[in-house]
């Protein structure tokens, strides 16, 4: 199941025994407040959805990146709408116009939404922060430590490295991101051995999903202290919220995080920073009550129990509202 829109969703939800339905409701979960405005946003190059809360006089505002599935992910940045704060949903790659691979992508992209929000009237301009989901957890550290003008950072299952591009042709590597025409230093990802040909031809004969889990931890091997590839978070001029299954199977984000702590730490980061563990959870955590059981995919493994994803999804939510609750409180 997933869910990248804010159009209403209904469910039917039964109760059966022997065969027989003896219960039986159907319910409509409106995602969007009608006090919020939806706006389609197209413009030198930069597209979008932007949310803004008309009953709040200058609301802080939050950019919002989805993962390395691509597209255009209203459904997070909509839903935080509805708690007060204006929302820029980005689409980066897979989208319009946009790069056709998560190759490259330019960080100045990014610098034209900010821009734009910085050109939007009766917002907080120094309440902009930036939220971003697995892949998008990386470039939201990524552009929180490149742009001072993001005043806090959500790292959602993401890491503290620029990895390789997604999508690449064959034994071609090269950086997801990059800036001033050039790429940025990234972990190549190991190229196949035979046993990991053997467990991609296994997984598609048994047609299981695969995971990617043990790639990235031998990239992570040759990643040392000094690697030029390690994003600089104690350069976000703000507090940063990360957060990880310890069940993830798409990357290991748990250590990633717990790298990324220790290095604000040594580097005495003068901000508050967040590490939510999700025990059992994998790395499909969304946003919250929506159904866990479908989140399942022929191609990806990624991890995590149905109840745990539940409960990780609330979690996750809560404390979301809070950081984001003390942080703009904090950025006047």
């Amino acid at each position: 199941f997933h869910k990248k829109s804010v159009n209403s969703s209904v469910y039917r939800i039964e109760v059966k025994q022997k065969e027989r339905t003896i219960l039986s409701k159907e319910i409509k979960r409106v995602l969007l407040s009608e006090t919020v405005e939806r706006q389609e946003v197209s413009e030198n190059g930069l597209s979008g959805t932007f949310f803004r809360p008309l009953a709040v006089n200058r609301p802080p505002a939050v950019i919002v990146l989805g993962g390395s599935d691509g597209g255009l992910d209203e459904t997070m940045a909509g839903m935080l709408a509805n708690y007060g704060y204006a929302t820029f949903a980005i689409p980066y790659f897979q989208y319009k116009q946009l790069p056709k691979k998560l190759v490259e992508i330019p960080l100045e992209y990014f610098r034209k939404a900010i821009d734009w929000l910085g050109r939007q009237e009766g917002l907080h301009h120094r309440q902009i922060g930036i939220c971003g989901r697995s892949k998008g957890g990386e470039l939201a550290l990524l552009i929180g430590s490149h742009f001072p003008e993001i005043r806090f950072a959500v790292s959602h299952v993401g890491g503290g490295v620029v990895f390789q591009g997604v999508g690449l042709k064959k034994f071609r590597q090269t950086s997801s991101w990059s800036l001033d025409g050039a790429p940025l230093a990234f972990a190549p990802l190991p190229l196949f051995s035979l046993s990991q040909l053997w467990n991609m031809v296994t997984h598609k004969l048994t047609r299981q999903p695969h995971a990617f889990t043990d790639l990235y931890k031998k990239a992570l091997r040759k990643v040392k202290e000094d690697h030029p590839a390690i994003i600089k978070a104690e350069h976000i001029n703000g507090p940063i919220l990360l957060t990880s299954g310890t069940d993830d199977l798409v990357w290991p984000s748990a250590s990633m995080n717990e790298k990324i702590v220790e290095r604000l730490k040594k580097k005495r980061f003068p901000y508050s920073v967040k590490h939510l563990y999700f025990e059992d959870a994998g790395h499909n955590i969304r946003p919250p009550y929506f159904p866990t059981s479908g989140r399942k995919s022929r191609k990806i493994a990624y991890g995590g129990k149905t109840e745990a994803d539940a409960i990780a999804a609330q979690t996750f939510w809560r404390e979301l509202l809070l950081f984001l609750e003390k942080s703009t409180a904090t950025n006047n």
